[in-house]
């Protein structure tokens, strides 16, 4: 696969390379000094031993048109995705991206070069269930200078969860001025599953940022952002009716009609941010920086038919589809000082994070409470926080050659709790013949929250010395110590030779340790799934591996995952305005956590009513159940000329990735006495871990900029993607029943022009041409008879169009 991609790209760089100098301008990017992926205070994107991707200002606030950061790390670069997954839940308020095919949990965020906190909810229900991300989109977008993401793995260096690489976003820090804008946009599609011209999803931004000099060096830089968006609604008419319980004339009147929901969910995000540098004397800074995000966000569980024993005729005689509420707040704060001493430059801070998820139901019933319910519920909440202390030193030194050396230490303390639902909604009531608990629930019960909490201490060592003019060598090494985990030590040797000013090839080998997140360790819930072939749906259970009914199912004690990390590339500047990268990497990950499929039967059904736990139909965990290896490829190439008297920037970016299971922990004498035909991981999860991402991305831009107007274009291609289908006449792939979903196309287009200096009017849209991705098969099993004509895993989403107009003042 690779040997047919890279000559048109070694083609077009020497095309590039062969346009006329007289017309170049120096490449911005790939000159620029970055934070991320080495200590050393003056190297950049080219000269560095690990591949590094910076972009800037202008090309941020392009790609956040529609105000989310996880949308917009998937525009810029191709090695990072952002699923969209509809209709489930908790993950239509928190979603995390993927950096070269991986977990969302296995990429490192940085804010300013600091560690940011992950979230209070684990990811329950996409093709990496049982992960934590990071919640990018609670960064306020409109606080964001400049993003630097690391491709190569770095947990030597940043600690945990830096196996595929470290995304930093760095806050504004202008010292004078500001800005205030406000956009405006909407999806406007055609949809084909009902034949319907759609406009939805209306979102209005509004935010503004100021900066204050603070002596004759600092600053202060602060703003606000608010975002409302509603929902999207790309269910297609539902000739489900088969599928409830029996099938009712009232069921049946439904055939024809949408009554399910699939897209984006109503979200409404209030933001606030400061970044500040105060000189205390001529060698010593203070600094500290915020961010706080408060949303509120609807999703969308699946329609109860009239007539199956989930409804409450008195309450909906016609069925409903309960609303899940998600209220997140989001804090982060960073303070700290810089001083030099003694040849040494000291980093002393200290910083707290917060993620507090308050999770909600309306329009829902618990059944077995009959007319007596409420039809809106409390279901959990769950509280995560991260306070840490760290002191990062640094010196240049001369032993001979000169050196780079940075030591530091840090310490974390981490507390996880979860806390129970309204009583109504885990209630067993008097009606025995329908199932207890809120539906699009239960919530979660007294006995079952959670309260732990962890240390983690690390030392680091990192060297970084330029041995001759053409030779760099770097090695850096970890300690750490967990509470509850124990302690690991992990490395990173990296070296870079430039055979001229103009090439060079670099490399880098580490392995790192990710321990399992606190999150993973406690939160538990149950969510409504589809059964083993589709048919139906089922409530399972998602327990902690500590939980002693998760161990009568097989569960294990958590242990942490193990990764190396192999990256070769080269970087090229063939003339003065156009650089081309090329890297490889191979990423091995040993005892990989994941969640279980739905472990349901009929002998795992009489167990658990046996033990009186009919309120469940199927159980799941959390454990290490994989081995895998991911292997890929990166090419970026840049070039810079002037078209029509105007700076035009072309660029193009493309990502191959592969994963391959290499070993699966499939059973356990536990799992045995309850059903031995039961597996811990069907076929079905199996291929949507191998084929969850696409295989390949490519990204095309350009970026004209005259005097007065500008103009972007970015074209997008989505490679094709493979999932498993629930109709039995699909194609067997793997041993399993699947659907092959070609490559999908995407352009993105936004114009500005500059009324005067403070004055400008940006329009646009995102994915112009109105593409969606290819669908499900049109089979009742394969689309729940129509209602889900879209398969979620596609990045490209079901959303359509989308069309903006963004005014900005500046002073």
């Amino acid at each position: 696969m690779y040997k047919h991609a890279l000559p048109p790209l070694l083609l077009l760089a020497e095309l590039l390379a062969a346009l006329p100098a007289a017309h170049a301008q120096d490449s911005a990017n790939i000159d620029q000094v970055t934070i991320v992926g080495s200590r050393a205070r003056n190297r950049t994107v080219f000269d560095s031993a690990v591949p590094i991707d910076r972009f800037g200002a202008r090309e941020v606030e392009n790609a956040l048109s529609s105000g989310e950061v996880g949308a917009a790390l998937q525009a810029l670069a191709p090695s990072i995705n952002f699923p969209r997954i509809e209709s489930s839940g908790a993950a239509d308020s928190v979603r995390g991206v993927q950096l070269r095919g991986l977990a969302p949990d296995q990429v490192l965020v940085l804010i300013n070069g600091k560690r940011r906190h992950a979230s209070a909810v684990l990811d329950t229900e996409s093709s990496f269930a049982g992960t934590v991300p990071v919640d990018v989109n609670a960064i306020p977008p409109g606080a964001i200078d400049h993003i630097e993401i690391l491709r190569d793995g770095a947990g030597a260096q940043y600690g945990s969860d830096a196996v595929a690489g470290v995304i930093n976003i760095v806050l504004k820090q202008q010292r004078s001025g500001g800005s205030a804008s406000v956009s405006y946009g909407a999806n406007h599609t055609q949809f084909e599953p009902t034949g319907e011209r759609k406009t939805d999803g209306q979102t209005v931004i509004v935010n503004a940022d100021y900066g204050v000099p603070l002596g004759d060096a600092g600053y202060l830089r602060f703003g606000a952002e608010s975002r409302s968006r509603n929902p999207t609604q790309r269910a297609g008419a539902s000739d489900a009716g088969w599928t409830s319980w029996n099938a009712t004339p009232a069921d049946l009147a439904l055939d024809g009609k949408v009554v399910f929901k699939s897209g984006d969910a109503q979200s409404h995000n209030n933001y606030a941010f400061y970044n500040a540098l105060l000189p205390l004397s001529e060698r010593v800074d203070a600094y500290s920086y915020a961010t706080v995000n408060k949303r509120q966000s609807d999703g969308s569980a699946y329609f109860r038919y009239p007539g199956d024993p989930s409804n409450v005729l008195a309450l909906y005689p016609n069925g409903y589809r309960p609303v899940t509420h998600g209220d997140a707040s989001d804090v982060s704060v960073v303070a700290g000082a810089r001083t030099a001493s003694a040849g040494w430059n000291w980093d002393l801070s200290a910083r707290h994070g917060s993620n507090i998820f308050h999770y909600d139901l309306s329009n829902s019933a618990n059944a077995s409470l009959g007319a007596q319910s409420p039809t809106s519920f409390h279901l959990a909440t769950f509280d995560y926080r991260q306070n840490a202390v760290n002191a990062d030193l640094t010196r240049a030194l001369n032993w001979g050659v000169p050196l780079n050396l940075a030591l530091g230490a840090e310490y974390i303390r981490e507390t996880y709790t979860s806390a129970p639902g309204d009583a109504a909604s885990y209630a067993a009531g008097p009606i025995t013949d329908a199932p207890p608990g809120a539906q699009a629930g239960p919530g979660l019960r007294p006995q079952d929250a959670f309260d732990g909490s962890r240390d983690v201490r690390s030392i680091y060592a990192d060297i970084e010395s330029d041995l001759t003019r053409q030779l760099l060598v770097g090695a850096a090494a970890r300690y750490s110590d967990y509470s509850d985990f124990g302690s690991a030590s992990t490395g990173k040797l990296s070296a870079r030779y430039k055979f001229t000013e103009q090439f060079l090839l670099r490399a880098s080998v580490s392995n790192s340790f990710r321990a399992p997140a606190l999150v993973q360790t406690g939160f538990r819930f149950s969510t409504l799934n589809f059964n083993s072939d589709g048919s139906g749906l089922q409530t399972a259970s998602l327990l902690p591996a500590s939980d002693p009914l998760a161990r009568a199912f097989g569960a294990q004690a958590l242990k942490p995952e193990k990764s190396t990390n192999l990256s070769l590339g080269l970087a090229w500047k063939p003339a003065r305005a156009t650089s081309f990268t090329l890297d490889g990497y191979r990423i091995r990950i040993k005892d990989r956590i994941t969640r279980t499929s739905d472990l349901q039967s009929d002998a795992a059904t009489a167990y658990l009513a046996g033990i009186g736990r009919s309120d469940i139909q199927s159980v799941a965990y959390l454990a290490n159940l994989l081995d895998t290896t991911t292997t890929g490829l990166d090419a970026v190439l840049n070039h810079d000329l002037t078209f029509t008297g105007a700076r035009l920037n072309l660029s193009a970016a493309f990502n191959l990735n592969q994963t391959r299971i290499d070993r699966v922990h499939q059973t356990s004498a536990a799992l045995a006495k309850i059903d031995p035909e039961l597996s811990v991981l069907t076929d079905s999860s199996l291929f949507r871990i191998r084929n969850a991402s696409p295989k390949n991305k490519l990204v095309l831009g350009a970026d004209w900029q005259a005097a007065g107007w500008s103009v972007q274009a970015r074209a997008t291609r989505f490679g094709p993607l493979k999932d498993f289908s629930y109709d039995d006449q699909a194609e067997v792939i793997d041993g399993v029943h699947a659907q092959r979903f070609g490559a999908v196309w995407t352009l993105d287009l936004e114009a500005q022009y500059k009324f005067s200096q403070q004055l400008t009017l940006a329009v646009g849209a995102d994915n112009l041409l109105d593409r969606y991705p290819q669908r499900v098969r049109a089979t009742n099993n394969a689309t729940y008879g129509g209602a889900l004509p879209y398969n979620f895993i596609n990045p490209i989403g079901v959303n359509g169009a989308y069309f903006y107009g963004r005014l900005r003042y500046t002073f």
